[in-house]
């Protein structure tokens, strides 16, 4: 691929699963200062909202303060509300909503940018959805659990009474990973930083001892005790998370791409790992309640979105 690179020395920062239905995430995000952020790079991980107008106006928003915003949906933007329209359906909200950031200026193919650092790094977004296990089980992330209770899973799951789907979608996983093919099979000339909404491994929903210190380090700032589960960082009892995190087919494409880093969201639990060479990064902004337990650790810290590329320092092993 080639394209003409902005002459802006950018910073590449990331953040997800801001929910700015909630009015206390909408004005953090708009107190983002843009003299802070003007010659810099946002990668948007999904969930932002579900409603179009208020999609359209963050968007719009956002591409106000930064050099570039580059972002791709989450499950939540492809709710429909009025069940009445039977014929629109949540690919077709995915086209509405690519046209807007098309219209807005928002990126969500890839693009190359100049750095911080003095060099180039290209920037990739993967369209994405999970696999269940009931849907696609080769693809699914899903682990089983003694404790699991699936019909409360699956009543908890917003997406399966929110979401409308043509009928011969098949394994949605796959659907939304042939999006990218071209993205995918692009010729990259410098480093590649990929992102997507959903989960690509298994092991990113895991909480690792690094993770459990930095979630115990943020309750304390915030004067609260530590949990008395740390594996479960505030998990629902009886939810079994696997089933709705993401599929294999993602961290195909990364590899693939040979991505440096990655950029996910979802989950609401933040990470900062790397795993067979690709640094996997989740900032989540998430529900008030989560970021007052101290769930989604570093967003207080950073004041808003999270650096990724250039690398500051080595992260977690």
């Amino acid at each position: 691929m080639n394209r003409v690179v902005s002459r802006t020395m950018s910073r590449i920062l990331a953040i997800s699963d801001i929910h700015v239905d909630y009015p206390d995430n909408l004005r953090w995000v708009e107190n983002w200062p843009r003299e802070r952020y003007f010659q810099d790079v946002l990668l948007l991980a999904g969930d932002v909202t579900d409603r179009l107008p208020l999609l359209e106006t963050t968007l719009r928003t956002l591409v106000g303060k930064f050099h570039k915003v580059f972002y791709v949906p989450g499950n939540h933007e492809l709710w429909i509300r009025d069940k009445g329209t039977t014929t629109f359906t949540s690919v077709d909200k995915f086209h509405q909503i690519l046209d807007l950031c098309n219209s807005l200026g928002v990126l969500t193919k890839p693009d190359k940018v100049s750095t911080s650092d003095g060099a180039e790094a290209w920037v990739v977004p993967l369209f994405s959805w999970y696999a269940t296990p009931e849907e696609d089980a080769e693809d699914s992330l899903y682990v089983s659990s003694t404790v699991e209770d699936s019909e409360k899973s699956r009543m908890m799951w917003m997406d399966n009474h929110m979401c409308v789907w043509p009928e011969d979608i098949g394994s949605r996983s796959q659907f939304f990973a042939s999006q990218n093919e071209a993205a995918v099979t692009g010729s990259y000339d410098a480093p590649v930083v990929s992102f997507s909404h959903f989960v690509p491994r298994l092991d990113l929903v895991v909480a690792t001892k690094e993770d459990n210190r930095m979630v115990e380090e943020e309750r304390k700032r915030l004067g609260l005790p530590p949990f008395n589960d740390a594996m479960k960082q505030g998990a629902t009892v009886g939810f079994n998370f696997t089933r709705y995190a993401g599929c294999k087919r993602l961290d195909a494409q990364i590899r693939k791409l040979a991505s440096v880093v990655h950029v996910h969201g979802h989950q609401h639990r933040n990470r900062d790992r790397a795993i067979d060479g690709v640094r996997y990064v989740s900032h989540c902004l998430g529900y008030i309640r989560e970021q007052q337990n101290g769930l989604t650790w570093g967003i207080n810290s950073w004041e808003g979105p999270k650096q990724v590329w250039p690398e500051m320092s080595s992260c977690t092993q």
